[in-house]
């Protein structure tokens, strides 16, 4: 019989929590050890921690490149070819603007058309150079800037799972604010059970659950932050391309596969394209998903179909 050991963290301004399945006392060691990995990694990643790596990278943009650890430097490579397989729709040069719009803030701008647009110039992971010899990172222009958290999430999440396997853990669960990955099936053998929420703010109703294992569940929505001016509601997923929040139909997209980074940096961009884009995107590129549309269709891959539990009468339709 193997007991639960679980751990609950804030951490990259979120909440953490990890659940493994072991007959081992000696295993709460490796929740610590994972937390401390979550925390190191934070201290180099975070955008709003003066002394992290990327806030190095973008004090000194235009003028050096910056030496970084190996997983900073792997990090943002990876978010480059990222950005490169969503035309730029993918982007962590999208600081400025996220910035100027404030929305995650109690006092949000509306930024004028042309001033958004003005941002955006700035706006492009073309700018962020390479020095793979020395690990060394620039922004090619002042005033641009980077920020991970649109895929930071889903690394850290895949290195927790590693770090598990590593320690010979073979039942567990990591949730990092929302982004959930699962490693094998729970301690009686059954399938975990991972909810997807109706895309309304501070919902608890959940429409539908997926059985999975060995498998990471990530959603984008407009629902998540957002702020409303003269009864026009102005969200935070922000188009790299015109400098406004994404014009889309759809509420929310969930990404399921075996790697986290993967969800984590294709939901935002899947989300800006709308359904008939994102329909065709993730068929061209092999990805599976779960779609809420403002119509309140639930689109699903046909590969999910039987993996999913509906909970709710909204009409489903599979592509």
């Amino acid at each position: 019989m193997l007991d639960i050991m679980e751990r609950k963290d804030f951490i990259f301004n979120t909440n953490v929590e990890q659940k493994i399945y072991t007959s081992k006392l000696s295993d709460s060691l490796v929740l610590d050890k994972a937390t401390n990995m979550m925390i190191d990694l934070e201290k180099r990643l975070n955008f709003y921690d003066s002394s992290s790596e990327i806030s190095q990278i973008n004090k000194y943009a235009g003028h050096k490149f910056v030496k970084v650890s190996f997983e900073t430097f792997e990090l943002i490579k990876q978010s480059i070819k990222f950005s490169q397989k969503t035309d730029g729709l993918f982007d962590i040069s999208v600081a400025p603007l996220v910035s100027a719009w404030k929305i995650n803030s109690k006092n949000p701008n509306i930024l004028k058309k042309e001033e958004a647009k003005k941002i955006a110039s700035i706006v492009n992971y073309k700018d962020i150079l390479l020095d793979d010899n020395n690990l060394s990172i620039m922004l090619k222009h002042e005033n641009q800037k980077i920020d991970l958290g649109a895929i930071a999430k889903g690394y850290i999440a895949d290195k927790i799972i590693n770090l598990y396997k590593e320690n010979n853990i073979t039942s567990a669960v990591i949730n990092i604010g929302g982004n959930v990955k699962v490693l094998g099936r729970k301690e009686n053998k059954s399938l975990w059970k991972v909810g997807i929420y109706e895309p309304i703010k501070h919902s608890q109703d959940i429409i539908g659950a997926l059985e999975l294992e060995n498998m990471s569940v990530v959603t984008s929505g407009d629902y998540e932050r957002a702020f409303l001016s003269e009864g026009k509601v102005y969200h935070h997923i922000l188009d790299p391309h015109t400098g406004y929040p994404a014009d889309t139909d759809l509420k929310s997209i969930t990404i399921v596969s075996k790697e986290s980074i993967l969800g984590d940096a294709f939901s935002t961009p899947l989300f800006m394209m709308g359904k008939y884009m994102a329909c065709d995107f993730m068929k061209f590129n092999n990805l599976s998903g779960v779609m809420i549309s403002k119509d309140d269709e639930i689109i699903i891959t046909k590969d999910l179909l039987h993996k999913f539990n509906l909970f709710c009468d909204k009409k489903v339709l599979s592509y």
